[in-house]
């Protein structure tokens, strides 16, 4: 795959020399004897071949520097290299790297992130010259509203803080959905249909949304639960912000009340399954003593991205895929995970006032994609962890595992949600203003045929379109037995003719 003799350069060559255990990069760089650049793309991963003349030399800050440089910045790499050097002899390597180039860009940005991860204080003075330069590349990166540092002449625009800094990659995907405007759309969408087909739409959106949620996670609520999710899912956009009382009040309300929690969880939890006699452990979140740290982090990273007016979508994955993979409570996280989508894109003013894309649906008719986009971070996290478990089933972890969830890469999560938000919008979402209209026209005619009360009408017309558009010899037996043969094949013609869709399969 690869030319001879490469050597790893850049972020590659510093994760084998210092031996760090982090997730692997969205790119490898290497040096070769080769003309120009070369790249190969496998399993969502960059491979990339300069030629020898861009090899950094024996100097740790001047790989760290090419890799600033060519390949981003990688807050957990930074943060795993940090704790593992020497730390006397590295900032002695670093402060003179510093006063050789005291006005170079990456030799500032290098000077910023090392006091930044690790709150130490280099022996140095501030800097003096040079113009300010940007911490992370907006054109190659999504942004906050940067924040000077004067000391380094850094324009701080990470997304989070040293608690809980996620980072997102524009890349091609993410340009092109934000080019197509999907708020516009939605927003064009609602203005077409008058106040009854919106106000009927609504209530089954709500409704859908709370099925399909509970679905996903494989639950049946009661009447009683799934009615007090609607309502959570309705007065959320009116909050003005999250802390951890609200968000402990909302796991209360969506969970059954005997496992309802009063804070964050105390205890090592898991997500796994029973094989047998043993437990197969799928994903590991973080030590309990790191989740109210992580969490004031994740919350204040998504007050952040608000002021930012950052990409909504952008924001909305980050923070719920965040959410989900800290795991901060026992039980509910999956259901809160996807609450935190529809807060976020409603703040923002991305979902039209008053409504709810139902995505959950997507994500349900899309299962072994939404489990595939949360193992792209659970799977390479199961190499990275040291953990036992006991014949109790109790997990203990064993080394530093924070890095891994703190500064985590959400540019596949937020390609995913995209996808998964535009074809709400263009499926579950239109279609069913279009089912109203079309309903509201074939009620009409099915009146002008029979006049069924509301109840019965609308059972014969779940049942027809249940049933490729036929009734059922059961069906018709058991609740339109006074309905002449002429009458039913009236009533299922208005049925196939109006209400189904012109491609569903039919019973002929």
């Amino acid at each position: 795959m690869f030319p001879r003799l490469v050597k790893p350069i850049g972020y590659a060559r510093v994760i084998e020399e210092h031996d760090l255990q982090v997730y692997p990069s969205h790119q490898y760089s290497m040096c070769a004897a080769v003309a120009g650049k070369h790249v190969e793309s496998k399993d969502g991963r960059d491979f990339v071949t300069y030629s020898n003349a861009y090899d950094p030399g024996p100097s740790l800050c001047d790989h760290l520097e090419f890799a600033l440089k060519h390949e981003g910045v990688s807050l957990e790499v930074l943060a795993a290299l940090f704790r593992r050097v020497k730390q006397g002899a590295f900032e002695d390597a670093l402060c003179r790297h510093i006063q050789m180039r005291p006005t170079g860009q990456n030799t500032r940005r290098l000077w910023f992130l090392y006091e930044f991860l690790t709150g130490r204080r280099l022996p140095i003075e501030d800097a003096t010259q040079g113009n300010y330069v940007e911490l992370l590349d907006p054109k190659r990166y999504y942004t906050a509203e940067p924040v000077n540092s004067r000391r380094h002449r850094v324009r701080d625009n990470l997304l989070g803080n040293l608690n809980f800094c996620p980072m997102v990659r524009r890349t091609p995907v993410l340009r092109e959905f934000e080019a197509k405007r999907l708020a516009m759309e939605a927003a064009q969408i609602v203005a077409s249909y008058d106040e009854d087909a919106l106000r009927r739409a609504v209530d089954y959106l709500y409704t859908k949304e709370t099925r399909s949620s509970f679905n996903i996670e494989r639950e049946k609520p009661s009447q009683k639960r799934a009615a007090r999710f609607v309502s959570l899912l309705r007065e959320l956009p009116e909050r003005s912000t999250l802390n951890q009382a609200a968000l402990v009040q909302m796991q209360n309300v969506i969970v059954d009340e005997r496992f309802g929690e009063r804070g964050y969880r105390t205890e090592q939890n898991y997500v796994g399954e029973s094989v047998g006699l043993r437990q197969r452990v799928h994903f590991i979140p973080p030590r309990p003593k790191m989740v109210s740290r992580m969490m004031r982090g994740l919350l204040a990273s998504m007050e952040r991205m608000m002021a930012s007016q950052t990409d909504p979508v952008v924001q909305a994955a980050a923070i719920s895929f965040g959410f989900v993979f800290i795991h901060p409570f026992e039980d509910g996280n999956g259901r809160l995970h996807r609450l935190l989508i529809h807060y976020i894109l409603s703040r923002a003013g991305f979902t039209p006032k008053g409504f709810i894309f139902p995505i959950s649906a997507i994500m349900l008719q899309r299962r072994a994609q939404y489990d595939a986009c949360l193992e792209s971070f659970s799977k390479p996290l199961m190499n990275l962890v040291d953990h036992t478990l006991d014949e109790e089933g109790r997990l203990s972890v064993t080394g530093k595992t924070s890095g891994f969830y703190r500064y985590v890469d959400f540019t596949r999560m937020a390609e995913d949600l995209y996808r998964w938000t535009e074809e709400t919008i263009r499926t579950e979402f239109r279609d069913e203003l279009e089912f109203i209209v079309r309903y509201r026209k074939a009620r009409e005619k099915l009146d002008n045929l029979v006049e069924m009360p509301d109840t019965a009408r609308n059972r014969f017309v779940q049942f027809c379109l249940q049933n490729g558009g036929r009734l059922s010899k059961g069906k018709r037996t058991k609740y339109f037995s006074t309905l002449t043969d002429a009458e039913i094949r009236a009533l299922e013609k208005v049925v196939r003719d109006d209400l189904m869709p012109r491609d569903s399969p039919r019973v002929k």
